[in-house]
């Protein structure tokens, strides 16, 4: 058992260094696919109109604004998509609005994926380095309770008691 105990500290402390490792690479690809899917809608110019201004589409919020104005032009406009005859010509112009909206809500998705992965990267470094710090102690104390060191009296100026 004592074999085993000894390397109680490395393997904590190697479990800390994979985590961290773990939570820098999660953090690194959310902020990739965050910063992706922000330079695709920049790529688009899409635009929605806030209080007579228009906003570039860029963030969650922006994404929700535009898909509800494309959603109040088009649901609005003609109604649900089942309500509307098949030879109906504006089937094409709602159609196109309810790929617009699909994209936009799949963009709002995927941004809040990548907060998400960044979260948990972020959990993962914290543990991680509360893993390799404990790990760290862990194989100090091992080392400390290995070597054999005569245990000095701090006791001054008091009487030994004596056998008797």
């Amino acid at each position: 058992m004592t074999g085993l105990k000894r390397y109680i500290g490395f393997a904590v402390l190697a479990i800390g260094v994979i985590t961290i490792i773990l939570g820098g690479y999660f953090v690194s690809q959310g902020i990739a696919a965050r910063d992706e899917i922000k330079a695709s809608l920049a790529e688009e110019q899409v635009t929605t109109t806030i209080d007579e201004v228009k906003v570039p589409v860029a963030d969650q919020a922006t994404l929700m604004i535009q898909a509800d104005v494309i959603k109040g032009h088009t649901l609005g406009k003609y109604g649900p998509w089942q309500s509307m005859e098949r030879d109906d010509p504006n089937r094409a112009t709602m159609l196109d609005g309810l790929t617009l909206r699909n994209s936009l809500y799949l963009a709002r998705m995927g941004l809040d994926v990548s907060e998400l992965v960044i979260g948990l990267g972020a959990i993962f470094l914290t543990l991680g380095t509360g893993l390799a710090i404990a790990g760290a102690v862990i194989v100090q104390v091992e080392r400390a309770m290995m070597e054999k060191k005569p245990v000095e009296d701090i006791r001054e100026g008091v009487p030994h008691p004596t056998p008797a």
